[in-house]
């Protein structure tokens, strides 16, 4: 018996970088918040995408 996915399942959540989030008052040192849906999402004042 095959199994599909769950489309109704919640996606993972995102890898935050911890040293980043250090001292972050925004997210309290979580690297993440609560967006306006009620999402965790990436805080965008720690996390932000970096440059290659």
């Amino acid at each position: 018996m095959a199994h599909e996915a769950d489309p109704t399942a919640p996606t993972p959540a995102r890898r935050v970088d911890i040293a980043s989030a250090r001292d972050c008052h925004d997210c309290g040192e979580w690297g993440t918040v609560i967006d306006c849906h009620g999402h965790d999402a990436p805080c965008p004042s720690c996390q932000r995408p970096r440059r290659a």
